[in-house]
């Protein structure tokens, strides 16, 4: 017998797929773009409440970075501006002027190794009464002139500020501009070095500006290695060229100086290695260009009378101290003549401070003058190659 075939299909147990509608059809998201709960996109209101939380995010992450910067700077910066651990103290005497009476200088010489050899503060106040400051470490370029001059205008009203020629000629690009202007703005990228110095007072210690250098950032050098000056200064229509990005540092200088009441000054010391009328053409059109004054102590009315034979400790490149001596009083000169400086020799105000400074300078000429009879006559020698601290507590 034949078995009768069920006519009735077999029930399919799977669910069936739900149609969908072409307005609810799936579509793509942009992952960036912010979404609701339920993945939808906002819009309107809601897409702007989402931008602007993200943003007050980010700008609170900011401002606690900043603040910690902050703090962290006021830690690292020393307490003192005196010799303290992590501060080289070729720095400790460039920004010596940090212990000077407040607002009592007439002018600042800002610049590198020639400056610090070439000006002697006390030199220019025994010959005309002004009160100066040397700011200067080898090899300075116009970044960090730039941070000595803000550093410097916070506590003194100079009337002039002269800054070394020859800084015009070391260049510098936009990242070391961009870097000193951050450890300008967060000293702990300048100080670092100094956490294995930090004491309780750098934690909560008021900052004390005890360090006063009588020889008020000059260099005392003594020795004589002659130059060759036989071409020295020789005349030629060549420019030096300033970069650009120098000349907008300079300009920045010149306007931080005009802010505070102060004239700013290009002067080139003395120098058979480090000038040359090349250059000093280069500085002159820059000192037009700018609007400020260019002193050239090399050549012309404002040529310094040095003896090459006798007046520099290393074949030109710098003086010593018989050549700082005849630079020191050419500018005693134009600080007074030209610039008006007063002579402070009989103010009791300065009395204190400027006559010590002459009795330590005094004793180190004696001490430089006798080691360099007994030497021979072309060793370089260095009397106090950083200047000692002085507390006047």
């Amino acid at each position: 017998m034949n078995e009768e075939k069920s006519t009735t299909k077999p029930e399919n147990t799977a669910a069936a797929p739900a149609a969908i509608a072409p307005d609810t059809a799936a579509a793509s998201i942009d992952p960036g773009e912010p979404v609701a709960a339920e993945g939808a996109p906002l819009h309107g209101a809601a897409r702007l409440r989402a931008l602007g939380k993200s943003l007050l995010v980010a700008i609170a992450f900011v401002l606690v970075g900043l603040l910690v910067l902050y703090g962290a700077s006021r830690i690292f910066e020393p307490k003192s501006n005196g010799n303290v651990g992590g501060v080289h103290a070729a720095h400790v005497a460039a920004n010596g002027f940090l212990g000077e009476p407040k607002n009592s200088l007439d002018a600042l010489f800002i610049g590198d190794s020639e400056t610090y050899s070439a000006v002697s503060p006390v030199e220019i106040w025994k010959a005309g009464g002004a009160a100066t400051y040397t700011c200067a470490i080898g090899g300075q370029n116009l970044t960090y002139s730039r941070t000595l001059l803000e550093r410097a205008l916070k506590v003194q009203k100079p009337r002039v500020v002269m800054i070394e020629g020859n800084s015009l000629f070391k260049p510098f690009d936009e990242n070391k501009l961009l870097k000193s202007t951050i450890k300008d703005m967060f000293p702990i990228f300048e100080r670092h070095d100094r956490w294995k110095a930090l004491t309780l007072r750098d934690f909560f210690g008021a900052t004390e500006n005890d360090y006063v250098d009588d020889m008020k950032g000059f260099r005392m050098k003594w020795g004589v290695r002659p130059a060759d000056d036989s071409a020295y200064m020789e005349p030629t229509d060549n420019v030096a060229e300033v970069p650009e990005l120098t000349k907008s540092v300079l300009a920045e200088m010149r306007d931080m100086c005009r802010a505070a009441g102060s004239e700013l000054v290009i002067v080139s010391t003395p120098s058979t290695k480090c000038w040359y009328t090349s250059r000093h053409n280069g500085a002159q059109a820059v000192a037009d260009e700018l609007g400020i004054e260019f002193i050239d102590l090399n050549t012309g009315d404002d040529a310094v009378a040095i003896d090459w034979d006798t007046d520099t400790r290393d074949w030109g490149d710098h003086l010593n101290y018989a050549g700082a001596v005849k630079t020191s009083q050419a500018l005693a000169h134009i600080l007074s003549e030209r610039y008006g400086v007063p002579d402070h020799r009989d103010d009791p105000a300065y009395a204190v401070e400027w006559n010590r400074a002459v009795r330590h300078h005094d004793r180190l000429v004696e001490k430089g003058s006798a080691m360099a009879v007994a030497g021979k006559p072309g060793d370089a020698i260095t009397i106090m190659e950083l200047p000692p601290l002085y507390n006047p507590a």
